[in-house]
């Protein structure tokens, strides 16, 4: 595990910029699996900043994303398709065949999970997966105490997970209680993982990851079998996203 540490929001989205950055200079064809939420923000204004300024490019790039609502398809300004497409895909003009991500809408979400696999498999896997923390240790929708083996599948949400998205309720509008998300097993098949971490509120989770011990109650520890992970912490709460 590499560990990267920054003192800023600034350095932090840069340091992952880097990250990214560096993989589609070694191949611009690259399949990255990205997350929606707070988080990342920094992270996708600053590619936004160096693809506009010519020193980097996603046109090239399979673009794939970790996890969805269920019931919710990418026209619902709640699914994080529609934050992917609002950050990223429409900002930098992502062709659409070069864009698969996952429909929370389907008919079938067991078929859309099936399909998806085949996505990645077709494309010869994830190149980056990059992923945020949440307050619990789940990475996308993979829940406390949930198998390891599985790859993309329909999720149940903890109520922790559900409790730290509620500021996205609006009117009637209430977090779903299932998702879809790729699995750990999934996760871990891509050939490097870049780890965000920022807030306080991840300290429990930071922990547990820092004890160096798999813990299925605690899924970021998963990542410790992970042959090429790298962690970027941001170390000033103040700064956090």
């Amino acid at each position: 595990m590499r560990m990267i540490r920054t003192d800023t929001a600034r350095a932090f989205a840069c340091a992952a910029a880097d990250h990214v950055a560096d993989q589609l200079r070694h191949n611009p064809r690259s399949a990255l699996a990205l997350p929606s939420g707070n988080t990342p923000l920094g992270l996708y204004a600053e590619i936004l900043s160096r693809c506009r300024n010519g020193v980097m490019s996603l046109a090239e790039a399979r673009i794939f994303n970790l996890d969805e609502y269920g019931g919710l398809g990418p026209g619902d300004p709640h699914s994080y398709a529609a934050f992917l497409h609002r950050h990223l895909i429409a900002p930098l003009a992502l062709t659409t065949n070069r864009v698969r991500l996952l429909r929370g809408d389907a008919a079938d979400l067991e078929a859309e999970c099936r399909d998806y696999d085949a996505a990645l498999a077709a494309c010869g896997g994830i190149d980056v997966c990059v992923l945020g923390l949440g307050t619990n240790g789940h990475i996308a929708f993979n829940e406390p105490g949930a198998s390891w083996e599985q790859r993309t599948h329909v999720a149940r949400l903890a109520h922790s997970t559900r409790a730290a998205q509620s500021g996205q309720a609006a009117g009637d509008w209430q977090i779903p209680t299932h998702g879809i998300t790729m699995g750990v097993r999934t996760l871990l098949e891509s050939r490097q993982v870049l780890l965000l971490i920022a807030g306080a509120h991840k300290q429990a989770a930071r922990t547990a990851l820092e004890r160096g011990v798999q813990d299925i109650n605690w899924p970021v520890t998963s990542l410790l079998a992970h042959p090429s992970l790298t962690v970027i912490e941001l170390c000033a709460p103040e700064d956090s996203p």
